[in-house]
């Protein structure tokens, strides 16, 4: 018996469906993989399948340069691809892969244009109905932004919404993927449709009178994109504030604790002045560093341009100012008329002429008012806050500080005495020493402990005390070291025991013994004891040898009276090495004999000259008769003794 089979039954077509979720959830972000089979497309790279969700990439020669000379690689796209191949690179933000794309992509392929989408074929077929007509650009950013704030860095790939790159309007952009979602006919669904390839571009023969509108400038263009960007990173940034407020928090609670216990066991104001400023500058880089930074590299401009109608209007302000302003409708889709503001693309409900000259206008969220000419102007052409009074300014009669580089008005400008520069009324105050009008570059503020209190001071007026930390004090404040003609204020200033004369810290030493303070000048040390510090009025020279000695080394001669180091002072006679070295001359020197017609009052009759010479006294005995004898020293080069010793069996007198 044969069996015959059933007719099967044609399928009927079926609605389309988004394709069916992977098995495996992706690692990398969903962006990710069109983004890599866009590139392999425009940069002639084979996107090979090696299997569930791994891809091999060969590529050309002008492309291996930017991923390290090689000729292929392999990618994973999800966690199980790349535990079967330990050998591919996964795709995932901050990976060395999407790195080495992103420095290709950026080097290749700055801008794509897509071409036209296509037109209605009313339109194709050029009714008279819909013209005139204008091919105005339009386009997305694609950008890379990287959040930082501490140790935490956050990478992401952003689209902004599709924009009319001349005028400024935000096309509705879908709210989820392509593929997730049914497709729409507006035409923010058109450009992605011809971004994917689903669609084909016009040929430029299908509308041969339709005007080319250029885009707006490079700089607006940024301006305006970079914009929406940041709408749409908004989350993702209050969510890293959120996180690295919390972790300043704690990182500041461990620094106060850190320089609490330093504090503790110090006593000495200097150092603790010290410990604390540097506890302040720690803390004011943690909260700098913890404070959230965005940073945006555009990859890709992707354009296209679209059929549109175009009505404009000409508007005039009450101060005779004119701008114009359009309506358009796009040929493509069902969208309807559209009024937009021209810088952020929404639909306004107030509009305001600007008084630039270039003819333009603004919605009441896009314009300020000027208070200083009492004028209407649009966000590019003037400051919204005055750093001095948050007041707007136009661009006539805006500022910016050369102080500290913020925006302010006119009415709030002023001139630094310093330079001749004009900086904002914030940042100028009088100096407190010589009340020149300053601004805050060219001024400094004393510390609280200076003689005169805390007080600003100009460049000319600031003075660097070295008797301190280096803390800066007024000119009127210090006096000029007189060793080293640095200055040191009143408050930190000592004077030398022996001349009097101010000097600075490095230069004064305190003695060892009386702990008076001496300048490196009159800082002396004793022979017999090198190593300890004495004031030059506290040591003399020894006469005998020379040599330094202070008041505890030195003794009296007791035959010729003078001051003698011990060393030179022999025991228990107490004679000096001079006096033991006496002998007799027979023909004295002149001087000698002159200062002994001093001593005698009459030419000397001695018996015997007896002489000994050291290193700055000539010691002379005269033998009187009787066991008298007089002993006298002379300096070399005078006629006048120094001291008189007369020596009998009754004693010995000191008559000078």
């Amino acid at each position: 018996m044969t069996r015959r089979r059933k007719a099967q039954s044609k399928p009927k077509p079926r609605a389309a469906t988004a394709p069916p979720a992977p098995d495996v959830d992706p690692l990398a972000d969903a962006r990710i993989r069109p983004f890599v089979e866009r590139y392999c497309d425009l940069a002639g790279v084979k996107l090979l399948d090696k299997g569930a969700d791994l891809r091999e990439l060969k590529l050309p020669l002008a492309e291996r340069a930017h991923f390290q000379g090689r000729a292929s690689l392999r990618l994973a796209l999800s966690l199980d691809a790349l535990e079967r191949n330990p050998d591919a690179e996964i795709a995932v933000l901050g990976s060395p892969f999407l790195t080495h794309l992103i420095e290709a992509i950026r080097t290749r392929a700055g801008r794509l244009s897509l071409g036209m989408i296509p037109p209605p074929p009313r339109v194709a077929a050029d009714d008279e109905d819909v013209a005139p007509s204008v091919a105005p650009p339009i386009g997305r950013l694609v950008a890379r932004v990287v959040l930082r704030a501490g140790a935490a860095v956050e990478e992401a790939v952003v689209e902004s919404d599709v924009f009319d790159l001349s005028t400024g309007t935000r096309w509705s952009s879908p709210p989820v993927l392509l593929y997730l979602r049914e497709r729409g006919d507006d035409v923010a669904s058109l450009f992605e449709d011809l971004e994917a390839g689903r669609v084909k571009p016009a040929p430029a023969s299908a509308i041969p009178d339709a005007e080319q509108v250029p885009p707006r400038e490079a700089k607006e263009l940024l301006r305006l994109l970079i914009g929406n960007l940041r709408e749409k990173s908004a989350e993702r940034v209050a969510a890293r504030q959120a996180a690295a407020a919390t972790q300043v928090a704690t990182e500041l609670d461990r620094l106060d604790r850190y320089f609490a216990s330093i504090l503790a066991g110090k006593s000495d104001a200097d150092a603790e002045r010290t410990i604390t400023a540097l506890h302040e500058r720690r803390r004011t880089e943690e909260v700098r560093r913890h404070q959230v930074k965005a940073i945006v590299h555009p990859l890709q401009l992707v354009e296209a341009r679209v059929l549109v109608q175009r009505a404009e209007w000409e508007l005039r302000s009450t101060h005779g100012r004119r701008a114009q302003l359009a309506a358009q409708r796009p040929l493509a889709g069902t969208a309807a008329w559209v009024v937009a503001c021209p810088h952020c693309g929404r639909a306004p409900t107030e509009l305001v002429v600007c008084k630039h000259e270039g003819g333009h206008c603004a919605c009441d969220a896009c314009s300020l008012r000027c208070p200083v000419c009492v004028e209407d102007f649009c966000v590019d052409h003037g400051i919204a806050n005055c750093r001095v009074d948050n007041q707007p300014a136009c661009e006539e009669h805006a500022r910016v500080c050369q102080s500290c580089r913020r925006p302010h008005c006119s009415v709030h400008e002023g001139l630094c005495a310093e330079g001749d520069h004009p900086a904002c009324s914030a940042c100028l105050e009088a100096c407190g020493s010589c009340g020149r009008v300053v601004c805050n570059r060219h001024a400094q503020r004393s510390v609280p402990d200076a003689p005169k209190g805390s007080r600003r001071l100009c460049t000319a007026c600031v003075r660097y005390c070295e008797g301190g930390t280096n803390e800066p004090v007024g000119v009127d404040e210090v006096t000029q070291c007189a060793s080293c003609s640095k200055s040191v204020c009143t408050a930190h200033q000592a004077v030398c025991v022996v001349d009097g004369h101010v000097h600075c810290s490095r230069h004064l030493h305190r003695t060892d013994a009386s702990r008076r303070l001496v300048c490196g000048e009159h800082r002396m040390s004793c022979a017999e004891e090198s190593a300890a510090i004495f004031a030059s009025d506290e040591v003399a020279g020894c006469p005998v040898c020379g040599k330094d000695v202070c008041a505890q080394h030195r003794a009296a001669c007791a035959y010729c009276g003078r001051q003698v180091c011990t060393t030179d002072l022999a025991q228990p006679s107490r004679h000096c090495a001079t006096c033991a070295q006496l002998a007799a001359v027979a023909d004295p020197p002149e001087e000698v004999v002159t200062a002994a017609r001093a001593v005698t009052g009459r030419a000397p009759k001695s018996r015997a000259w007896r002489i000994a010479r050291d290193r700055s006294h000539f010691v002379v005995e005269l033998d009187l008769g009787l066991t008298r004898k007089t002993v006298f020293t002379l300096r070399h080069g005078d006629t006048v003794p120094d001291r008189i010793v007369r020596h009998s069996v009754l004693g010995s007198k000191r008559r000078r």
